[in-house]
């Protein structure tokens, strides 16, 4: 793999290329726009030979990798990305950019290769644009079918144990710093959270009573891990798709679920909203193969888990904009405190 943006050339581009692809040479690779976020994305314009076109390769597409100063903490969240495009998204169950490499070197460093959605005249999600009932409902659907796939399977340990990356990398208890959450209860969205989360260290037992309660659930499936408003598209007819597999994991359901709707719907309408989308999430669930759920049983745990979304509170901004971190953060918090959050941990 490149260790650098500059190391993605043509001849670099035709060997990865060319396993999935016999005979595609890159004749020429242009740089475009990057993305350096949590991972690193680079936008290619790309000619090929004969056989390249003959494969029907298109001229765009997207380099994905992690090349940040950040990127040793979340090493293996881009192997996870690899993993989704190479065994998981030739099922269909999702809607998502298509993969034309993904690979993991001898030294753990993971990069893809994955379709350039402009191509598609896709829109992208954003905090600032929540998504409305109808759209929601299209997307539990959707997780739903990907969640029915391996519902407490067997073939669940080649994710890793239940949590995935965001417990064998740290990165979130490395986030949770009394001098971040110092400094975050200082900020305006800070005044949604209950009082019972103004430290630290209650924050970081409710997180690790959470991924406990995880670890021993008989619900647990595939999950996105980061279905957060980013990293999701919609096609022009509005049809919502997920991008960014790298917190791809074996988790409860209800990771998803909550993370999805409190973090991509304005909280007065997932205030109004969220139970009778969550029925209808449990519905699906059950229409393709999972077993049927108890349904007050379902709403606490998808209340339980709005413990993991207050670590928004702390996310840098090399991560994510000032404006989502505000955004998402104070939906979180609003949402931790219309579901009692702390009554159901406990919190010392």
């Amino acid at each position: 793999m490149p260790e650098t943006l500059e190391g993605i050339t043509a001849d670099w581009l035709t060997r990865a290329l060319e396993i999935d692809y016999p005979g595609t040479v890159v004749t020429s690779a242009t740089p475009g726009s990057s993305v350096r976020a949590t991972g690193t994305k680079l936008r290619l314009l790309l000619d090929y030979n004969d056989a390249g076109h003959a494969h029907r390769l298109p001229p765009t597409m997207w380099f994905k990798s992690g090349l940040e100063p950040h990127s040793d903490h979340v090493r293996s969240s881009h192997e996870r990305e690899g993993l989704f495009y190479s065994q998981i998204a030739p099922h269909g169950l999702i809607n998502a950019p298509k993969g034309y490499f993904a690979e993991v070197d001898d030294r753990g460093f993971a990069g893809q290769l994955i379709e350039d959605l402009l191509a598609r005249n896709a829109r992208f999600g954003s905090e600032a644009r929540p998504v409305g009932t109808d759209a929601a409902a299209q997307t539990l659907t959707m997780l739903a079918r990907l969640h029915a796939f391996r519902w407490q399977s067997s073939e669940l340990d080649k994710l890793g144990a239940p949590g995935g990356s965001l417990i064998t990398d740290g990165i979130v208890l490395h986030l949770l710093t009394a001098d971040s959450w110092e400094e975050s209860m200082g900020r305006p969205a800070a005044t949604e959270l209950p009082a019972a989360f103004d430290t630290v260290e209650t924050v970081r037992r409710g997180m690790q009573q959470l991924w406990d309660y995880d670890s021993q659930s008989n619900e647990r499936c595939i999950v996105h891990g980061d279905a957060h408003p980013n990293n999701m598209f919609f096609e022009q007819d509005g049809s919502p798709g997920f991008l960014d597999f790298q917190r791809l994991m074996q988790c409860d359901w209800a990771h998803d679920v909550n993370y999805f709707l409190v973090s991509c719907m304005d909280t007065d309408d997932a205030a109004a909203n969220e139970r009778e989308l969550l029925e209808h999430y449990l519905i699906a669930l059950k229409a393709h193969g999972a077993p049927a759920l108890e349904r007050d049983a379902a709403w606490e745990n998808y209340r339980r888990h709005t413990m993991y979304g207050l670590v928004w509170n702390v996310v840098p901004t090399a991560m994510q904009t000032e404006r989502a971190v505000d955004i998402i953060s104070r939906r979180f918090n609003a949402a931790a405190r219309r579901h009692e959050l702390a009554g159901l941990f406990d919190l010392g």
